[in-house]
């Protein structure tokens, strides 16, 4: 299982932000677009460890039981709801990093037909 978070979706589609509980190296600096969540963070949207978020690595995704498996099920699969100024703060970033640099931002996913 693979988690992300949803940018936004509509019955068709899903863009979902890349999301990954790697730890970064040190050594190398965090991408634009990106934000460190701490086990403290995590814990508080259901997650049992930190993670990285990536709001210029994005893909749009069916909404299909091959990509959302959880679709058809009460709660659809959803872990965590993020609280209204966390949405604020994603939403800024992602406005931010297309503002400034938005030929970083990379759009994965299915293509449509």
């Amino acid at each position: 299982m693979h988690i992300g978070y949803v940018i936004g979706a509509t019955a068709r589609d899903a863009v979902v932000a890349y999301t990954t509980s790697q730890p970064w190296p040190v050594d190398i600096p965090l991408p634009l677009g990106a934000r460190v969540f701490s086990p403290a963070e995590a814990a508080a949207l259901n997650q049992n460890r930190g993670f990285l978020l990536r709001m210029d690595l994005l893909a749009r995704l069916p909404m299909t039981v091959m990509w959302f498996p959880d679709i058809a099920k009460p709660g659809q699969g959803v872990i965590a709801v993020a609280p209204a100024a966390l949405q604020r703060e994603l939403t800024a970033l992602g406005a931010a990093l297309l503002q400034r640099r938005r030929e970083v931002v990379e759009m994965r996913g299915v293509p449509r037909p």
